[in-house]
């Protein structure tokens, strides 16, 4: 009977070099992938954000979530609570579900900034302004300028007078950043805002003395930037330095910052 011949050393080594040389084309694909898909799924969220402020704004008479200081009213997570239900998943981006212990806010014991790869969280215990049953952890920010701030006598504060949007059938709010990704739940994000001339790294960049400025939003979680929900709904990706050119507040004004923004790259 005749001996079945098997593979050579040689035949071996082809097949395993070509595998290999398969292995390394797809592996950056698969990976490009991944990404994609996970900057698709924080889009969708963002939608529902958006859609949740519309409807928001259809039962007040086109009147925004306001702010009052101190109160569950601080929060798009509490104000906007009655028109959404999946709290966790609609909360995170799919690229910074979990929370880094690296950055604390120096606030409460169990608080943290986000990160470009992870989710900031809410020591919601000794937050008194967040509410008790809140899971206190997300991975967007709003732009709180769309608020209108209030005292909690409920006259309104002076110095924001004139900024806020307050209604979301403004004229040019569709320029106006609502949510988007983020470092913390919400900031005071303005144009004029300092560009840090050198960070070696986001701890440097990111800590309780800005934790209101545009730094909330600069990082490159999807791609070149992020992803952000706009005043009319519409939720696109946006470069980090185009952050500067946008109708934060009422009073924003356009700025180039591209080459103040070098160091951004490194990340």
């Amino acid at each position: 009977m005749a001996r079945s011949r098997g593979f050579t050393l040689i035949e071996l080594l082809v097949v395993i070099a070509i595998i290999a040389l398969l292995m390394a084309i797809l592996t950056p694909v698969l990976s490009m992938a991944r990404k994609q898909a996970r900057a698709t799924l924080c889009m969708s969220a963002l939608k529902q954000w958006g859609l949740c402020y519309q409807l928001y704004a259809s039962d007040y008479t086109s009147k925004l979530p306001i702010y009052i200081g101190g109160t569950h009213s601080d929060t798009y997570m509490e104000s906007l609570r009655p028109y959404y239900s999946d709290i966790n998943k609609m909360r995170t981006c799919p690229a910074a579900t979990k929370v880094a212990t690296g950055n604390p806010t120096g606030l409460q014991p169990n608080s943290y900034f986000g990160y470009t790869d992870n989710a900031w969280q809410v020591d919601v215990a000794q937050a008194a302004w967040m509410a008790d049953t809140d899971w206190g952890i997300g991975s967007f920010g709003e732009n709180s300028w769309i608020r209108d701030v209030l005292n909690t006598d409920g006259s309104r504060v002076a110095s924001r007078v004139g900024k806020t949007w307050v209604t979301i059938d403004a004229k040019n709010i569709k320029d106006t950043p609502f949510i988007g990704d983020a470092r913390w739940n919400n900031a005071w994000p303005t144009t004029e805002d300092a560009v840090p001339s050198s960070v070696e790294s986001e701890e440097q960049m990111f800590n309780i003395s800005n934790w209101s400025q545009i730094l909330n939003h600069v990082m490159r979680r999807h791609k070149d930037g992020l992803n952000m929900c706009f005043g009319d709904g519409t939720v696109r990706p946006v470069r980090a330095e185009d952050l500067w050119t946008f109708r934060w507040n009422r009073q924003s004004s356009r700025r180039d910052v591209d080459d103040e923004l070098d160091w951004l790259k490194r990340w």
